[in-house]
């Protein structure tokens, strides 16, 4: 354990320096208010512990495959590898040709399917009760009405063949279905294509890192890290957990997780090496503190934190797991954290206090 500094004797000592030659100079002298404590201060580190940067991915949220519905020449691509899309955009078209033929044969039966049906039904009617009278048969009144049925359901059939038909047509035409980048273009204009074949693949849903973390490394969703990039050093970015994988790898016990990265990182290439520092404390991980740090009031040992200004005191619970000579093992204690080295018994939550003396700390 590091020894303090400056002591409270020497701290004196150099204020009458100060103040003999408070004379000999314009400046004011600063001295410590008459309601802060004077306290010696040790900055503590942690003792190893578990690493929190893992090395992953850059990949996007979504990696979406796009093909046409139906088969066909591809007639035309009209977005290059890297290009920025928008949603509804048109990406890649077929040959219409064969489509609008089939279309306008589709049409056609259905508008002499329409036609039939409007006779039969007509004559169906026209023929309803004349039976009654004897101007025509039973049988043939029921001929006709069954005749009206057949020429209805051609009817229905040729509209759902021309239905199927514009489905058709508008299929080859491939628009983006939401916002992303084209990161691939899997066939070219002339291509004979089936249906379902990929013809452009699209990065959609923003960058993400994906880290594989080992099981003891207990993470929540939220969790913020800083991300660098091997393409681009100096590069750092902000990263949030997204998810993490439910179950670990059976052979490697490692889960995949996913951190949505929040920087702009457009000209980092997906699929580029990464590497994610966790922003997290392993609650676990030991440290060394003075003895003389330890406060006993209450069921759980503590120390006095600084706070982030410096001139006050909060009491802080920590977990501890030894004693070694002078100093004492603990957890709970952030990394880098500053507390008081001794005096700890006559402070009170909140307490001003002046750092007499401020030296690192910790293993």
């Amino acid at each position: 354990m590091p020894k303090i500094l400056h002591s409270t004797t020497g701290l004196i000592a150099a204020g009458l320096t100060l103040l003999s030659c408070a004379g000999c100079s314009s400046e004011p002298v600063a001295s410590p208010r008459s309601d802060a404590t004077l306290v010696d201060v040790v900055t503590i580190h942690h003792a190893g512990g578990q690493t929190s940067t893992f090395d992953g991915i850059l990949r996007p949220r979504r990696d979406i495959a796009l093909g046409f519905r139906t088969g066909g020449r591809v007639l035309a691509l009209t977005v290059q590898v890297g290009d920025h899309v928008r949603a509804g955009q048109v990406l890649a078209r077929l040959s219409r040709t064969e489509a609008v033929a089939d279309s306008g044969q589709a049409r056609a039966e259905l508008t002499a399917a329409t036609a039939e049906a409007t006779r039969a039904s007509e004559a169906a009617r026209r023929a309803t009760g004349l039976d009654g009278i004897g101007a025509l048969s039973a049988a043939d009144v029921r001929d006709r009405a069954l005749t009206a049925t057949a020429a209805i359901a051609k009817r229905d059939a040729a509209h759902a063949a021309f239905d199927r038909s514009r489905a058709t047509l508008a299929a080859s035409v491939l628009v983006a279905p939401e916002d992303g980048v084209v990161t691939e273009r899997a066939a070219d204009p002339g291509t004979v294509v089936g249906a379902g074949t990929t013809i452009v693949r699209l990065a959609a849903g923003g960058p993400e890192i994906e880290v594989q973390l080992p099981e003891r490394v207990r993470v929540t969703r939220g969790t913020m890290a800083d991300a660098s990039f091997w393409s681009a050093p100096g590069l750092i970015a902000e990263a949030r957990l997204r998810l993490v994988g439910p179950a670990a790898d059976g052979a490697l016990r490692l889960r995949t997780a996913r951190f949505t990265v929040l920087g702009d990182v457009s000209q980092i290439p997906f699929n580029g090496s990464a590497t994610v520092t966790l922003r997290m404390a392993d609650p676990k991980a030991t440290i060394r503190v003075p003895l003389t740090a330890l406060g006993a009031e209450g069921p759980q040992p503590h120390v006095w934190s600084l706070s982030t200004t410096g001139d006050r005191v909060h009491r802080q619970p920590v977990h501890l797991i030894e004693l070694r000579g002078d100093d004492a093992i603990v957890s709970g204690l952030p990394d880098g954290q500053r507390i008081v080295a001794s005096g700890g018994d006559t402070l009170s939550e909140g307490q001003r206090v002046v750092m007499a003396g401020l030296v690192t700390g910790g293993n």
